[in-house]
């Protein structure tokens, strides 16, 4: 596991791949690795498909005490999968960072506990797959707009992809924007 970036907090990884006549062979999560970047321990793996491009899901985050640090990671297809730091105490609140995953780069993202995630598909037939370090909470599970200006997320990568907003669920619909959560936190 190779880190290629540290931005804001986030951190994409790149694993190696040993390639053969067959195909490939790569270790995708390695424990003793991950923590030193304080992922301490694996307790819930999620997985989704995206069936049509342009699909964008989050920013969803947990609020303590159910806060989930995630290893995110594309199966099948691609993403621009984005964390945008939502600490009101942090230098960095409402800044985002974004990477593209692939099934073919075999790159990672690792989100922070204080981060909300998002990720937009760049492809038909996305799967995503992410793994936390704290178990789901219904409760504790929050949304921030997508589109909030205040994080002002370009959601074109390369000028390509553009969000379709006619594919999005009721609960990143009626999400609050950073702002609130400012109020809510101080």
């Amino acid at each position: 596991m190779v880190v290629l970036e540290q931005k804001n907090g986030c951190i994409l990884l790149e694993n190696k791949k040993i390639n053969d006549n067959r195909g490939w062979f790569s270790v995708q999560i390695n424990a003793d690795e991950l923590s030193k970047y304080g992922f301490k321990r694996i307790v819930q793996l999620n997985h989704s498909l995206t069936l049509e491009k342009g699909v964008i899901r989050g920013f969803n985050y947990q609020a303590a005490p159910f806060q989930q640090m995630k290893i995110v990671r594309c199966v099948s297809g691609s993403i621009y999968s984005v964390g945008v730091d939502i600490d009101p105490h942090s230098i960095n609140f409402g800044k985002w960072v974004g990477y593209v995953l692939s099934a073919d780069n075999c790159k990672l993202m690792l989100v922070p506990r204080t981060f909300a995630h998002g990720f937009i598909t760049l492809e038909e037939n996305s799967e995503m797959e992410y793994f936390t370090d704290e178990i789901y909470s219904f409760e504790s599970a929050k949304s921030i707009r997508f589109d909030d200006p205040d994080i002002d997320v370009d959601w074109t990568v390369n000028g390509k992809i553009c969000p379709n907003e006619n594919i999005i669920s009721e609960k990143n619909r009626c999400a609050g924007m950073i702002s609130d959560l400012r109020k809510e936190m101080a």
